[in-house]
């Protein structure tokens, strides 16, 4: 019986805004062996929540801190945007 290897998932992170230059690289790729939650990626990232207003999964879809990544994936992390 053949044994089958786990398939690793690929996470790719891309800053946009002030977040290039709070956290370097502005480009993160993280590996996982298992599902992940954003909250998870963003904490291996060393990225604050604070910092965060919106995350974009690879097919433009808004996601939540909470969204499980299932499979190898693009997620864009925008920041909170101050102005008067």
């Amino acid at each position: 019986m053949a044994h089958r290897r786990s398939e690793i998932m690929k996470i790719k992170i891309v800053l946009e805004g002030y977040l290039k230059y709070k956290y370097s690289p502005n480009i993160l790729e993280l590996n996982y062996s298992k599902p992940v939650t954003i909250y998870k990626i963003l904490e291996d990232a060393k990225i604050s929540l604070a910092d965060v207003f919106f995350i974009i999964k690879t097919g433009d879809k808004i996601v939540k801190e909470d969204y499980l990544l299932a499979e190898s994936a693009e997620v864009k992390i925008f920041p909170i945007i101050g102005g008067g």
